[in-house]
């Protein structure tokens, strides 16, 4: 019968596999948290890879209205934007050759549907 359970040299791999799959995000996420943040405008950004070349990004404003202001007023599409910007700058690809599945919600909502608790939000 064969051991089922993974080797140290199993986890070793699957670990350098999911660090090289996930490279330049953090750098993504602190750009546009540090561009978009301070203006009191976005409340939170993730931006988690699906692929190499596929991502969802999660934007969060600070209340359920904030959604569609943001929308009207051109925010959601500046955003946008500079998440594609931030992408091609840590070496993840261009607007043509990446696909990003954004999520827009608010941080009202969170704390209302999974009690602020964003972990959830995300699964």
């Amino acid at each position: 019968m064969k051991n089922n359970i993974p080797s140290e040299e199993d986890f070793a791999r699957a670990s350098a596999a999911m660090k090289k799959r996930s490279r330049g995000l953090s750098d993504v996420r602190e750009r546009i948290l540090g561009r978009f943040k301070s203006s009191g405008k976005l409340h939170e950004f993730f931006i988690l890879d699906c692929s190499d070349r596929v991502f969802r990004a999660y934007v969060f404003y600070p209340m359920d209205k904030d959604i569609a202001e943001a929308h009207k007023l051109g925010l959601e599409a500046e955003i946008k934007d500079a998440v594609f910007e931030a992408l091609e700058l840590v070496g993840r690809g261009d607007r043509n050759s990446v696909e990003v599945v954004f999520e827009i919600d608010s941080h009202e909502n969170v704390d209302r549907e999974f009690e602020g608790n964003y972990f959830n939000r995300l699964h």
